[in-house]
């Protein structure tokens, strides 16, 4: 007889990609306050993207083959996906470093960074509580600190970028630079998004 396939539980799968955005983020960080190794340690961000790429393609496959699913498909696919997308956006950052050669961490990157962890760790925070969204009392707390940790992103990149156009250093710097913020800025939009997303789920389905 056939062995039945243990059913996957989309909650749990939502934990864990938010689970290696989050490890990325410290990786990023890490990446930044000790700048050696840098095409080393990218490539250790890499394997954590990979490793949440894995994750969304198996999803993917049950999801597939299921009959019923918690919450609509279109919406699992949905949160999947953002989540992967934050993964992808903070290896694209750490590539930034490799490729562009950058030899020194400009002070205003690594404050960027400590944002990027704190938006994953409340974001990771709000996916827990989402496991149990229709009786959960801290969801809407974490929701609300992703975004105002965006809205505080949103000032210092302003800040940071209409420095470094007053900066007296090589424009090929200033465009190298502005990429980078532009990326790790992208990546707490994208927290502040999927945080958005999984209010909008919880209303729909309360």
């Amino acid at each position: 007889m056939k062995r039945k396939e243990k059913e996957i539980n989309y909650y749990d799968v939502f934990i864990n990609m938010a689970s290696c955005s989050l490890e990325a983020a410290i990786q990023l960080e890490e990446l930044l306050q000790d700048f050696t190794c840098v095409p080393e340690k990218a490539e250790a961000i890499h394997a954590t993207e990979h490793r949440a790429d894995n994750l969304l393609h198996d999803m993917i496959i049950k999801l597939n083959q299921a009959f019923i699913t918690p919450i609509d498909r279109e919406d699992i696919m949905h949160l999947t996906d953002k989540i992967d997308s934050i993964t992808d956006l903070i290896e694209d950052t750490s590539n930034l470093f490799d490729v562009f050669s950058i030899s020194a961490v400009r002070p205003e990157a690594s404050l960027m960074a400590s944002l990027i962890v704190k938006s994953c760790q409340t974001l990771h925070k709000a996916v827990v509580e989402f496991k149990s969204f229709k009786v959960s009392k801290a969801l809407k707390e974490h929701i609300i600190e992703v975004n105002r940790l965006e809205e505080e992103g949103d000032r210092l990149h302003r800040k940071i970028i209409k420095e470094l156009y007053c900066a007296d250093c090589p424009t090929i710097e200033i465009i190298k630079w502005k990429e980078i913020y532009d990326t790790m800025e992208d990546v707490l939009d994208l927290c502040e998004d999927t945080a958005d997303l999984l209010e909008n789920v919880t209303v729909k389905n309360s």
